[in-house]
């Protein structure tokens, strides 16, 4: 049943990582609760930006067994920004974010959040320019209008000033028509082809205007998305180009190379003064192409790779689109419909298309090596929507593949279907002491399947005592058996969340649990209280180390995107236990008698108290699905970074007093300021040491540096470089580094050491296997050297067998005794998953 607050019935939209869960709900049939039972909370509208002094009614719907009240408290997270009455109705206050939460007055573990932004100017709602900078002698584009490079005329409402005027009360007009160009170069499109020069290069020779020039259109004051691009198609690769809109850095200075001259970004910004200004500062010899601006409410595509018009790409690779949003994720539902790759027929590429665990990017991964020196189009439409039901901008991109890419080499493997698999929501793998495959659940259960001598699974047992001790659906992630276990004597860990829905997950809801019995059915919770983000990063995998027994290592998700509240992840801030990696000394903890962790909102656990039983083992691990210790004594770690759009902290002026908290018994620097729409940060594997800070910003715990700051001059120069910050900007005193970098998007979660028995191929002994669930959609295989430190020049990509999963992949374990390898497989967009063997040739 649902009760509402309002007359309206809201229909709950399920996103990405609820993965059809009504679906998956029927299937767990639930004993029926024997009293009223509140199942959940959603919230419409989910988001809205609202101008200063303006109010919108928000209905929160309370869904349920049984008689129960279906009121909620309703509260604002920044009353300074937005206060919310009891009513629903969110008056603006000042300029911020905030987050508006309905707690349901039955059960304050259910509660679901709406992001508002409130913005001191109106939104506009109408414009949709598309400007070319072109000679005048060249044909304009379709659907653009020629910038010649005019000086800027209020009656015309667009055109160039001298950048040297920006901070002047007049900005002074500059007539920068002889820096037009138009290479007229063949396979590439027209807006590309033509540009303005906004900075010139000294050396140059001939006419030119050498004042560094800015841009401007007149606008109402209102938030936009703009999207400009940046390059040169000929082959001089004299620039550094850089762009930045309205004061907001959009293209950060890059040197082209020769095949990867263009950049475009789209970015949201507020304009104030009735002019939208675009200008090269930082850049050299910089090159605009064009621009196009559109009302900021819409969502959109930041970036995209490969870019436009670059040349030997990989024809194994993957197209990867960060995206804008006022506020929210991506409706995987629309994926399909609305992203598509096209080659020179016109004809899509079958692909898969899915997003990321927070939904903030569109990744395509074709089903089969594109063909090699051919030109492709990725294209966004309007199909594609938010969760709530707003159509981006429409987007395209253009790329040339290189040659084909070999494959082959020392070791293969065939993908074996399993028709024995039923379709689950699968999120990890184990093979317990019985010799059988165990599989966990997003919904909660856990099945149980035989092994043939060939490696082909049986008909599973489907376990559901977590379930049944729930009373409900919950998401199981981590799965590890005890080292004491046995055949005859099971003994499961797991870790075990609330079921994401859509609507903000309630915080404090992760556990660490004790299954146990023949059919593991009994269950006991050992912690609780662990700290849960909005969205997907929850408490996840969980490891014993060899020969200590009674310890279990556990990865705990963040809460933000780069350590700052954000829109995104629901404007919830970082606890004292989020980002980091556990440790749970079991032998601390009474059966029977749960630890409750919960740190914050009137908790008042302690990780660093003498004899604390849930301790920081490591920090700064962002959202670690999984993690291995190997066989040469080290710990690794896979682990996501943040999506483009992020907010980073600022060290306050006065250090808190749980600095002395840290392992250095103090804070002392650098002193770096936060920052608002971080770029893209990028996939890590870490090796992993005690103590260790790697890189996710918490200021309960006295970390602000994001990554390994940005200590040199230069790009990219820096391992984990973050080039928001100023060059100079050192580390965290405690970073612990990188040992590998998966680049972006890749989002890298199994993972598993090699063990291939004598007899066997033995060419992948002890090396790393990781999956990759997003942009490859396979398994990469790495190679630690004697000290632990990754051999990048040994990895192994695409390697037959361990490529093109279909669905994506997620998890891997391996049979030990014959070298099977089981990948659990998942399809965001349907919540259809399956296990498949993948065994070496």
């Amino acid at each position: 049943m649902s009760q509402s607050i309002s007359a309206a019935r809201i229909p709950l939209r399920l996103p990405l990582y609820a993965l059809a869960l009504t679906g998956l709900l029927a299937a767990c049939n639930p004993t029926p609760p024997t009293s009223a039972t509140v199942t959940g909370v959603t919230v419409n509208p989910t988001a809205a930006t609202l101008k200063i002094n303006e109010q919108k009614t928000f209905v929160a719907t309370v869904k349920g067994t049984g008689s129960f009240d279906s009121g909620v408290t309703w509260t604002s997270s920044k009353p300074n920004v937005a206060t919310v009455a009891a009513t629903g109705v969110v008056t603006a206050i000042s300029d911020g974010q905030t987050s508006i939460v309905a707690t349901s007055r039955t059960d304050a573990k259910q509660a679901a959040t709406a992001a508002v932004t409130v913005t001191g100017t109106t939104p506009v709602t109408s414009i949709n320019a598309m400007i070319n900078f072109q000679p005048a002698s060249s044909a304009t584009p379709a659907g653009f209008v020629a910038d010649t490079g005019a000086a800027y005329n209020d009656a015309l409402g667009y055109g160039w000033v001298r950048q040297d005027s920006l901070n002047a009360a007049t900005h002074t007009p500059l007539d920068v028509g002889v820096n037009a160009r138009d290479r007229a170069l063949p396979g590439l499109e027209a807006q590309l082809n033509t540009f303005i020069h906004m900075q010139y290069n000294a050396n140059s020779s001939g006419p030119s205007e050498r004042t560094p020039a800015a841009w401007e259109y007149k606008v109402p004051n209102g938030t936009y998305t703009v999207t400009v691009s940046t390059g040169d198609g000929a082959t001089s690769l004299d620039s550094q180009h850089a762009l930045n809109i309205e004061g907001q850095k959009a293209i950060l200075p890059y040197l082209p190379a020769d095949t990867n001259k263009f950049r475009s970004v789209a970015l949201r910004v507020d304009v104030s003064d009735g002019r939208l200004t675009i200008d090269a500062t930082g850049g050299t010899n910089t090159k605009i192409n064009y621009v196009t601006i559109a009302s900021g409410n819409r969502p959109s595509v930041r970036d995209a790779k490969p870019t436009d018009g670059q040349t030997n790409v990989d024809t194994t690779g993957a197209v990867v689109a960060d995206l804008n949003f006022a506020a929210g994720a991506v409706d995987e539902t629309t994926l399909t419909q609305g992203a598509s790759l096209t080659g020179p027929d016109g004809q899509p590429v079958p692909a898969i298309v899915n997003t990321s665990g927070g939904g903030d990017v569109v990744v395509l991964k074709p089903t089969a090596p594109l063909k090699p020196f051919t030109a492709y189009t990725f294209t966004i439409t309007p199909a594609l929507k938010d969760a709530a039901g707003n159509p981006f901008l429409p987007f395209h991109t253009s790329f040339v593949t290189g040659s084909e890419m070999a494959v082959g080499g020392p070791v293969a493997f065939d993908q074996i279907a399993q028709p024995n698999v039923p379709s689950y929501a699968y999120t990890s793998v184990e093979i317990g002491p019985d010799n059988m495959l165990y599989a966990a659940t997003l919904s909660g259960e856990i099945l149980r399947f035989g092994m043939g001598t060939d490696g082909t699974l049986t008909a599973p047992q489907i376990i559901k005592s977590v379930i049944t001790a729930e009373n409900g659906p919950r998401t199981i992630i981590g799965l590890k058996f005890d080292p004491s276990s046995t055949a005859d004597n099971l003994v499961l860990w797991i870790s075990n969340n609330v079921v994401y829905t859509g609507v903000a997950a309630p915080e404090w809801s992760g556990k660490i649990t004790r299954l146990s019995g023949k059919n593991l059915e009994t269950v006991q919770d050992y912690v609780v209280g662990l700290p849960r983000s909005v969205r997907d990063h929850m408490t996840n995998s969980i490891s014993f180390k060899p020969g200590e027994g009674s310890a279990l290592y556990v990865t705990q998700g963040s809460d933000t995107s780069t350590g700052a509240p954000d829109t995104q992840w629901g404007m919830r801030p970082e606890k004292l236990l989020t980002g980091a990696l556990l440790r749970v000394d079991l032998s601390r903890i009474t059966p029977g008698s749960p630890v409750n962790v919960k740190t914050g909102d009137g908790g008042t656990y302690n990780p660093y108290a003498p004899g604390a039983p849930v301790t920081l083992y490591a920090t700064g691990i962002r959202n670690a699905f999984d993690m291995v210790w190997h066989s040469n004594g080290s710990l690794y770690v896979p682990a996501n970074g943040g999506a483009a759009g992020g907010s980073t902290p600022s060290v306050p002026a006065v250090l808190p007093a749980s600095c002395a908290n840290r392992p250095d018994g103090s804070y002392k620097g650098p002193v770096v300021n936060g920052k608002v729409g971080m770029l893209k940060q990028k996939d890590f594997l870490f090796q992993v040491k005690p103590n260790k800070y790697y890189g996710h910003p918490n200021p309960e715990r006295c970390e602000w540096v994001l990554n390994g700051g940005n200590p040199t001059p230069g790009a990219d120069n820096d391992p984990a470089e973050v080039i928001d910050y100023p060059a100079g900007t050192q580390p965290d005193p405690n970073w612990g580094g990188v040992a590998y970098d998966f680049g972006e998007s890749a989002s890298p979660n199994g993972v598993i050491e090699e063990y291939s028995m004598p007899g066997k191929n033995v060419l992948l002994k002890n090396r790393l296997l990781v999956v990759r669930y997003s942009r490859g959609k396979d398994i990469i295989v790495l190679k630690p050297g004697p000290d632990g430190s990754i051999i990048a020049s040994a990895t192994l990509d695409n390697v037959p067998g361990l490529t093109n999963f279909n669905p994506s992949p997620l998890d891997l374990i391996e049979n030990r005794t014959n070298g099977n390898i089981y990948v659990a497989l998942l399809d965001e967009t349907t919540g259809q998953g399956t296990i498949k063997l993948v065994r070496p040739k």
